[in-house]
């Protein structure tokens, strides 16, 4: 898929409307930003969830040349005859609406959110890295969540940050370390002591490739990889793709925290299990091409994930509604219906947005584009059923769901395995889960997280997800045709997942 291309010259937009670009000759002149705010925990519970999320209002660089130009300028253009014009919401037309988005992610309109290493990962909105802040667990657990995808399917990636008993931080998952993200830290690293841990639980790219610029800004602290870390398409280690580690290479995490094989320095505080998931041609069937890692954080009652389980809520997550262009654009349901910025607009982008992601090709839309306006096509050539949303209802009623993807392609491959890792996981007495997209945390129990494993294991994921499974459904086809995946396996065991349960209260002793 190709990249929204990025056009400078046109000013940020208000609370209700645009500002005015100077002139046409003007367009690439630097874009005037505003005062910037942190958002804490934020919600968009109203119309003007844009003043009430506090939104940190700041993005990228204004040249985006080389190689990825000529693939970024398909989609939006240049050209806009209403391009710099003052309106208010609705816009005038999806060009102009997207071309203010792009604006507005400029280094020269918001430096702290420039992130200079994007081209190691060039997935939209590429330097530009707006961070929303969450305290989860007061004075123990903090979230840091950034966007990432393409075209205007945008969705976060979440860093977590844990307070240590003894002093220092423990970081699970980090993200692009922008000025905005290290002003957001400095309070914490300040009453909690420096970070002293950077540890990735996953073996996918987007969650690891930012560990060795982020270590850059904290050299004192180690870095910790899964053991089977691999890189899709080129498998290479990610101190070599992305070399800039202060104290060389990362460490490796031991499978678990209690086999006594292996140790890592915060195994009193904070337990973790692994899990590999092989069966894929792509490592040779043995090796895992899947690797998520479940950590508890004994203290706060929290489980941190990166994929294995989801939660998604009918509004979107706060680091998406600091800038709601992609929300109106993917929002809408065929060319020209321009919607205004209301909740129900930015839910129904975001709605639509997590239907392209989990599920790629969702049934409810007909993407159409035309030759003569592919510039515009490529934003508002989709064509969307009202199915779309009986489809995104069915997954925000599930308390919580594994993804699709795991679902149809890696778990029936490895459903002893998963089960195993499962129990050891739902072991632990939890009380909310934090993962690596999507909605969190999530308020969970070890009987909820048992449960959405048991479902992955013994249910089609057509049962899960209705026919919007297709496309996964024929990947996994071919890929069985062409031996790339092996035969789904049954599970030996078939009862459920055990899980965690609080022992009875002691009784009270009666008085004598």
């Amino acid at each position: 898929m190709a990249a929204v291309a990025h056009i400078a010259g046109v000013a940020p937009a208000t609370k209700t409307g645009f500002r005015p670009a100077a002139t046409r000759a003007d367009r690439r002149a630097s874009v005037s930003r505003g005062p910037s705010s942190t958002i804490a925990r934020c919600a968009a519970n109203d119309d003007d969830a844009l003043e009430s999320v506090a939104a940190t209002d700041r993005s990228m660089n204004s040249s985006r040349r080389g190689f990825l130009s000529a693939a970024a300028s398909i989609a939006t253009t240049a050209l806009s005859p209403l391009a710099g014009v003052a309106f208010d919401y609705p816009a005038p037309d999806v060009v102009t609406l997207q071309e203010n988005f792009w604006a507005k992610a400029t280094r020269d309109a918001h430096p702290e959110r420039w992130y200079p290493y994007w081209w190691a990962l060039p997935l939209a909105p590429y330097g530009s890295k707006a961070t929303a802040m969450n305290e989860v667990v007061p004075g123990q657990v903090w979230t840091f969540d950034q966007l990432q995808g393409l075209l205007d399917v945008l969705v976060n990636v979440r860093m977590t940050v844990v307070a240590l008993q003894n002093g220092g931080l423990w970081v699970h998952n980090p993200v692009a370390p922008t000025q905005e993200l290290m002003d957001m830290l400095a309070p914490i690293v300040a009453k909690h002591g420096p970070i002293k841990h950077i540890v990735v639980g996953s073996a996918a790219i987007e969650h690891k490739i930012y560990s060795g610029p982020f270590s850059k800004k904290f050299p004192a602290a180690d870095v910790w990889v899964p053991q089977k870390n691999w890189t899709f398409p080129v498998d290479v280690p990610i101190d070599t793709y992305v070399p800039y580690y202060p104290r060389g290479s990362p460490k490796y995490l031991p499978l678990d925290s209690t086999s006594g094989i292996g140790a890592v320095p915060w195994a009193d505080e904070i337990e973790h299990y692994t899990l590999e998931v092989g069966g894929s041609s792509l490592r040779n069937f043995k090796d895992p091409w899947f690797v998520d890692t479940a950590f508890y954080h004994k203290r706060s009652k929290t489980m941190l994930v990166t994929d294995v389980v989801l939660h998604v809520s009918q509004d979107p997550v706060p680091v998406a509604v600091i800038e709601p262009e992609p929300l109106l654009v993917r929002g809408m349901n065929g060319p020209d219906q321009m919607l205004p910025n209301t909740r129900e607009a930015r839910s129904m982008g975001w709605g639509k947005t997590v239907l392209f992601g989990l599920l790629f090709n969702p049934t409810a839309v007909d993407v159409r584009i035309n030759p003569l306006t592919v510039n515009k096509s490529f934003l508002d050539g989709f064509y969307w059923e009202p199915k779309w949303k009986d489809a995104f209802k069915n997954l925000t009623d599930k308390d919580m769901f594994v993804p699709p993807i795991l679902h149809t392609l890696a778990f029936p491959r490895r459903r002893d395995e998963v089960k195993r890792w499962a129990e050891s996981v739902a072991a632990w007495d939890f009380e909310r889960i934090i993962p690596g997209h999507l909605d969190g945390p999530i308020d969970a129990t070890p009987k909820q997280f048992a449960t959405a494993i048991d479902v992955a294991l013994t249910k089609s994921s057509r049962e899960v997800f209705g026919e919007d499974i297709d496309t996964l459904e024929q990947v996994d086809k071919i890929s069985r045709d062409l031996k790339s995946l092996e035969e789904p396996t049954p599970l030996s065991d078939p009862s459920p997942v055990r899980y965690y349960t609080p022992p009875p209260p002691e009784p009270m002793e009666q008085p004598v």
